[in-house]
């Protein structure tokens, strides 16, 4: 059944990332994926080279303006294994270039 409220959405999220191997992101938009960093979702812009760019708060706020792309998303989910993040979850090190060192979030 298709999510009608944010927290159900989330949690169905988190659900199929948790059973993912680490670095792989749900593709919500063109821009914008999900993870799993552990401990919870976390929201990721991309860059146009298909890189983690920097985290957003995956919240009622994200699914306000997103809502019709993270549906479309649900009903037929995307899945991709992303390099960069896929590195520095296992290392457990954060790219010092990007956003002061604080990509991705610690846990």
């Amino acid at each position: 059944m298709r999510p009608t409220e944010f927290a159900s959405f989330k949690a169905h999220v988190a659900m199929l990332l948790r059973d993912l191997p680490r670095g792989m992101t749900a593709d919500l938009t063109d821009v914008a994926v999900a993870y799993w960093n552990g401990t919870q979702v976390v929201g990721a812009y991309l860059r146009d080279n298909g890189c983690i760019d920097e985290d957003f708060d995956f919240d009622e706020t994200a699914w306000a303006f997103w809502r019709d792309e993270f549906l479309l998303w649900f009903d037929a989910p995307r899945f991709s294994e992303r390099r960069d993040l896929k590195a520095a979850l296992l290392s457990g090190t954060y790219a010092a270039t990007v956003h002061g060192g604080q990509w991705p979030r610690p846990s």
